[in-house]
């Protein structure tokens, strides 16, 4: 199958080139979201202990979101479409707007987590085709974006 030169170029980057590059993309997406209005998130996870919201900022959500909106989402549309590069289209807009759904706080909030969404299910698409391990590769790049924006804001 032919592939576009971005997508040839990122398959065939080393691992922690892959991770900068998606980890620099959605550090640059929450930039952005910094100048936009705050939305008012209320959290029904109440967390007294600051060493424990660490935890579930930086590995539990990472890891469950990942495994939910990327793996779950990808691999399910990439058994049912059997083109590669049909299911990648549809694979990365379902996983990407799950993924937005899930952070829907407001509507500007949405578009730049639909954006994020679209990173973290490419980076997962690619670490498939690579034949590595994408669920952890889109933890890591996931996990280190959640690190910068606690320690930016």
């Amino acid at each position: 199958m032919k592939f576009h030169p971005l997508f040839r170029f990122l398959i065939r980057l080393p691992a922690y080139g892959f991770i900068l590059l998606f980890l620099a993309a959605s550090i640059l997406t929450g930039i952005i979201t910094t100048f936009l209005p705050q939305p008012i998130i209320e959290n029904p996870l109440v967390i007294e202990h600051k060493w424990m919201e660490l935890v579930v900022l930086l590995l539990i959500a990472p890891l469950l979101e990942t495994l939910l909106f990327q793996s779950l989402i990808i691999e399910l549309v990439c058994k049912f479409i059997k083109r590669p590069r049909n299911s990648l289209y549809v694979a990365l807009m379902l996983s990407a707007l799950a993924f937005a759904i899930n952070h829907a706080y407001s509507m500007s909030y949405f578009v730049f987590t639909f954006i994020g969404g679209l990173i973290l299910a490419l980076a997962y698409f690619v670490g498939r085709y690579r034949r590595e391990n994408a669920s952890l590769l889109v933890v890591i790049i996931h996990t280190l974006y959640n690190l910068s924006t606690l320690v930016l804001s």
